[in-house]
């Protein structure tokens, strides 16, 4: 893994800011230890908006682990769609560049698995991005075991990443483990156990919507809504002397050093709660307690 900071500033959000606000929240996370910038080519002016900043900020760049990604598509009447091929992945990341303004990003993350992919064809587009430069190193994002265990066996470079939804909103990842051959819905083959999978391929884990419930769903800060995690994130935020979404993402770092979590905030005051999340040390029965505040099954 690059040995860059487990928290990871997202910037999917990004649209609609200034090139000011962005570079502003660029100077703050590197001058508090935050390496990885994480954008994609369907994240609106995400990729634009950082190249202008780029443009002004040149001594940025050397400081900065930049990757992007690609598959999301999108067609004449605004549906998505997911392509995968050589071709697109090619034509892809030179939009990116052209966009970012440099000559390379250092991770290129495969943002969807394509129902069509073959693998054999990316094995070739990471063959030319590699050779000519234009991509330092490669991950994935939401592919389950199996579609990985079938690129692995075909592509010669590591799959150094995996980013998925993780967090107190959203736990099949360790439920699914922490419940197996139960008769009920935690028990269910959601992810084919792909937290232990990564961990014995050696894949770093990036957890994406740290903190919304489900499928972007609302904050799980929402009291109203989740009066028992929140009391629950209250009562170790007073035990920690921190805040209580420094435990929701200390719950999420405690996982191991393989494990980053990619904030999506644009507001310095909340990417630092998830920076003092690094300097929690929760123990295993505080993390059980809010697994299961949050509502998950333990048998």
């Amino acid at each position: 893994m690059t040995p860059t900071s487990r928290i990871i500033q997202g910037l999917m959000r990004v649209s609609g800011k200034s090139e000011e606000d962005l570079a502003s929240l660029i100077a703050y996370d590197l001058d508090h230890g935050i390496r990885v910038f994480d954008t994609a080519d369907c994240y609106g002016e995400s990729e634009a908006l950082l190249g202008h900043v780029l443009s002004k900020h040149p001594e940025y760049r050397e400081k900065m682990f930049i990757q992007t990604k690609c598959a999301v598509r999108f067609s004449h009447n605004g549906s998505s769609y997911y392509d995968l091929s050589k071709e697109h992945i090619l034509s892809a990341v030179d939009a990116s560049l052209s966009k970012l303004g440099i000559p390379y990003v250092d991770r290129l993350l495969l943002h969807r698995p394509d129902i069509f992919l073959d693998p054999k064809e990316i094995q070739e587009a990471f063959v030319e991005l590699h050779a000519s430069g234009k991509v330092k190193s490669f991950g994935v994002s939401n592919f389950p075991k199996e579609t990985l265990e079938y690129l692995l066996n075909a592509v010669s470079f590591p799959i150094e990443v995996n980013q998925v939804e993780f967090g107190l909103g959203h736990l099949p990842l360790v439920s699914e483990p922490l419940n197996n051959n139960l008769d009920r819905g935690d028990s269910l083959y959601r992810t084919g156990e792909l937290f232990y999978y990564l961990k014995a391929k050696g894949i770093a884990l990036q957890a994406w919507s740290p903190f919304q419930k489900g499928y972007f769903g609302g904050s799980i800060f929402d009291r109203e809504r989740f009066p028992e995690l929140n009391r629950a994130l209250g009562e170790l935020a007073d035990k920690y002397h921190t805040r209580p979404a420094s435990i929701a993402a200390a719950f999420i770092l405690a996982l191991g050093e393989e494990v980053s979590l990619v904030t999506g905030s644009m507001d310095p005051i909340h990417v630092q709660e998830c920076l003092d999340g690094l300097n929690v040390p929760l123990s295993k029965e505080d993390w059980y307690f809010l697994y299961k505040e949050a509502g998950a099954n333990l048998p």
